[in-house]
């Protein structure tokens, strides 16, 4: 069995370790089988240990998945089984984030081979390159499936339907959509977790304004036109209060807020107790136009 190694929410990008993953299959159903499994990791643009292997899969491999992959049934027949697979793969993930395009697709098939062996869920954030370039660059082309973006974007390497061949352009991509989210301050691993969900907001260029805010307890207030304040609340996480505004629903009090935000500071507190002793004091002396809950 592997424990689980917890990552610091607010770790600097360039300190994260990715791992990137693909597979193949012999389909796309439960009933099917992963028959290739490739992975990088990478930590500052740097390469820190690859996984490739192809993997003995139960039956046939239909035809059409062979003229797709290019991986035949004699090729994995003298392959490792997926148990064998899976007790290497997991040492290997060991620490990172999970990446992926369209991960989903693959996480669905590993979970269940893991749950067969008895071994834990992977358990490690996980980020879906597929979701950050619908977010970051679905402008630039036709669509976001990874081969269109690796020649839209004219990453270096190029999907195959090969896992390692699609890991490499993902990688690419991921390097590329990492330093796209930087312009909205997007700097350590919270922000990118939130970022595809905080990107959609129509004030999402002003995710940049936060990107000084600090992780601590206190106040975080907002600015109108005039520096007015217009709005302010008490958080534990300072940063991360802000960021879920974005990331909010209620078009009726914080989507009019976002619009004439102009500026964002913050008091920091010891805790949320005297941060709420603060936020009163304050909240009777400027009586923002979007008022808090608490403070109606």
């Amino acid at each position: 069995m592997h424990a689980v190694a917890r990552i610091a929410s607010s770790t600097p990008l360039a300190f994260v370790t990715f791992c990137v993953i693909d597979i193949e299959t012999t389909g796309g159903s439960g009933a099917d089988s992963i028959t290739e499994v490739g992975a990088m990791k990478v930590c500052g643009g740097e390469v820190q240990g690859t996984f490739q292997t192809l993997v003995a899969c139960a039956g046939p491999i239909p035809p059409e998945i062979t003229h797709l992959t290019g991986i035949t049934t004699a090729m994995v027949d003298t392959a490792p089984p997926i148990g064998q697979v899976l007790a290497n793969l997991v040492e290997f993930v060991h620490g990172s984030v999970l990446v992926g395009h369209n991960v989903r697709f693959d996480l669905r098939f590993l979970e269940a081979e893991l749950q067969r062996a008895g071994y834990p869920s992977f358990g490690c954030p996980v980020i879906d390159t597929l979701a950050l370039a619908r977010r970051l660059v679905r402008d630039e082309t036709d669509n976001c499936r990874l081969g269109t973006l690796a020649e839209a974007l004219q990453l270096d390497h190029r999907p195959t339907h090969r896992a390692f061949t699609d890991v490499l352009a993902t990688v690419d991509l991921l390097h590329l959509l990492i330093e796209r989210a930087s312009g909205y301050g997007v700097d350590a691993l919270d922000d990118l977790l939130a970022f595809a969900r905080t990107a959609g907001h129509r004030q999402a260029a002003k995710l940049r304004m936060i990107r000084r805010m600090p992780r601590v307890p206190g106040v975080v207030i907002v600015h109108g036109g005039r520096d007015e304040v217009i709005h302010l609340d008490t958080a534990t996480n300072l940063r991360r209060r802000a960021r879920s505004w974005f990331a909010s629903r209620d078009g009726r009090r914080i989507g009019p807020m976002l619009r004439e935000a102009q500026r964002f500071s913050w008091v920091e507190t010891p805790d949320r107790a005297t941060a709420m002793q603060v936020a009163s004091t304050m909240h009777a002396e400027h009586r923002p136009r979007y008022p808090t809950p608490l403070a109606r």
